[in-house]
């Protein structure tokens, strides 16, 4: 039990912090973006300034609790600025549903707002259980696990995430864990209920964003490093193999296939694009700043201050209630993600030592294959999709939260040599300390942008 302490704190810190940002996020409430015009040159006007499509996630919860079945994206329908979420796959909405339906919430009064966020609170723990269980199979080393779980349950942004209406927190959840136990089949033992098990959350993966595609390359190269174990017995069985491949597309069929009948295709991408023809183009940006200026001074900067803290429509900085500059903001953005990328550096200049000073498992192999591919498949996504729109926002990257924390929290243990076991209290401390000054400075910062929003 002893031993579990680090992580149950973590644990508590985490939902304790995601309440504190839910409370302090208003809920379907008009503001103003402070740093963002609209045609007449004044601050922007928009009929909810919380977290970003929360309004509309929520509206699909409330289609399917009054009973008019899953909604369906209409491009330029009238009411599109309220229904654009609609060709979502919609497992959490579902969840969200039921857990709407047993707490006697409405998703449309402003009443419901904390009580239906908490629901990806919880998930959000079940996400840090994932980060923990990845790390401690692929490494065998506790130390470790704690302190990437510290990175991923402290870091601003992903408890920010965790306090708003929004499906991003389970596909985060269910990535974690079919990463997570891709190691454990790829190091232990591959048993037809892994392969269950796997190919089961593959599937509510696809149900839940069709980003999830990323997990089926990564499920098969899984396969692949099973099938080379040393140990017959180890390896997973064809039935097992096929099982494994087989059920995410079995799960997946029913959505894809009314997808293709609604849309023309499986994943509705081609009413995607219809829908958002008015969204920021990369092409705008491109013209304005250059190949490489967009990339670095927009999808790379903006998304680099969202990784650490990012809030609203992309309007309020971490550090704003420190009454700093906008020049001392970014140095305070930069300084932290150098520390953070000094870790990650030192995780994979280092990580070897791991292996060699305790042969269990006997190799680091599947997790910085399995981790590492997971983070370049989450990329090319992330480009592809910053190729068409500018999208320059981490939490499109948190998909692969997991090897983000293996990198960040195996670097600092390895910083700390001897001290590892400490390793999360440090990791803890730090973001704790951003945590708390990103929860000051959403609670000043709304307020400001809701006084005399109008309705």
């Amino acid at each position: 039990m002893k031993a579990l302490v680090p992580l149950i704190l973590l644990l508590a810190a985490f939902l304790g912090l995601s309440v504190a940002y839910s409370t302090a996020t208003p809920y379907r409430t008009p503001g103003v973006l402070a740093f963002q015009r609209g045609p007449d040159g004044l601050p922007a006007r928009v009929p909810d300034v919380g977290a970003p499509d929360e309004r509309q996630h929520a509206n699909y919860i409330s289609h399917l609790l009054q009973g008019k079945g899953f909604p369906v994206l209409r491009p330029g329908s009238a009411d599109l600025g309220e229904t654009y979420q609609s060709h979502q796959p919609p497992l959490y909405y579902l969840l969200a549903a039921g857990w709407a339906k047993v707490a006697g919430l409405d998703p449309t009064l402003s009443s419901a707002g904390v009580p239906l966020r908490l629901l990806n609170s919880l998930v959000g723990l079940a996400t840090l259980l994932g980060i923990y269980f990845l790390v401690f199979w692929g490494t065998g080393k506790r130390s470790v696990a704690n302190a990437a779980t510290a990175f991923a349950a402290l870091l601003p942004m992903f408890v920010a995430l965790h306090g708003a209406v929004s499906n991003d927190p389970l596909l985060f959840c269910l990535c974690t864990w079919v990463l997570a136990l891709c190691v454990k089949g790829s190091v232990q033992h591959w048993s037809l209920r892994l392969s269950v098990g796997i190919g089961f959350l593959v599937g509510l993966a696809l149900l839940t964003k069709t980003s999830a595609l990323a997990l089926v390359p990564l499920l098969l190269v899984a396969l692949y490093l099973a099938h080379r174990q040393e140990t017959p017995e180890d390896r997973p069985t064809p039935l097992a193999m096929a099982i494994a491949i087989l059920l995410p597309l079995v799960i997946f069929a029913p959505w894809a296939l009314r997808n293709f009948g609604l849309y023309g295709d499986f994943l509705a991408i081609s009413a995607f694009n219809q829908a958002f023809v008015g969204s920021p183009q990369a092409a705008g940006f491109i013209e304005m700043a250059g190949p490489v200026g967009y990339w670095t001074q927009w999808v790379g900067w903006w998304t680099g201050r969202s990784l650490v803290g990012f809030f609203g429509y992309m309007d309020i900085q971490l550090f704003e209630s420190l009454g700093l500059d906008s020049n001392r903001q970014g140095a305070f953005y930069s300084l932290v993600l150098a520390i953070f990328g000094f870790a990650t550096l030192f995780w994979f200049v280092k990580s070897k030592d791991l292996a060699e000073e305790d042969p269990s498992p006997a190799s680091l192999l599947p997790l910085q294959v399995l981790s590492g591919l997971l983070a370049i498949l989450t990329l090319v996504l992330f480009v592809r999709f910053n190729l068409q729109y500018f999208q320059g926002q981490a939490r499109y990257l948190f998909l692969a939260i997991g090897p983000l924390a293996l990198w960040v929290g195996g670097g600092v243990c390895g910083v700390m040599k001897g001290r590892k076991d400490w390793a999360w209290l440090v990791i803890a401390i730090f973001l704790g300390a951003l945590s708390w000054v990103g929860y000051q400075t959403l609670g000043e910062a709304f307020l400001r942008r809701t006084i005399g929003a109008g309705s």
